[in-house]
């Protein structure tokens, strides 16, 4: 499952750019977490590449921004006691 050479890549390339060594202290933290807690192989490529189409559409970017905004306010809206 593990390829050296494409791992080899990565670290040097994130030796070198610091904006993708942050980016891939974040995988690793968070691709370890996920595994500690059960998640697949699948489940976590799954939410890669949902991030990675994502990231590739501007358009798409502010329909999700939209969306959690919204969802967030529900959120909000459904935990507030109007009672009080």
């Amino acid at each position: 499952m593990i390829n050296d050479e494409k791992m080899d890549k990565l670290i040097k390339k994130a030796q070198t750019d610091p904006e993708w060594k942050e980016t891939y202290e974040a995988f690793m933290k968070w691709s370890q977490t996920a595994s500690m807690i059960g998640w697949t192989v699948e489940e976590m490529a799954s939410v890669c590449m949902m991030g990675y189409t994502i990231g590739q559409d501007t358009d798409l970017q502010e329909m999700i921004k939209i969306w959690l905004q919204l969802a967030n306010s529900a959120l909000t809206l459904s935990t507030t006691n109007y009672l009080t």
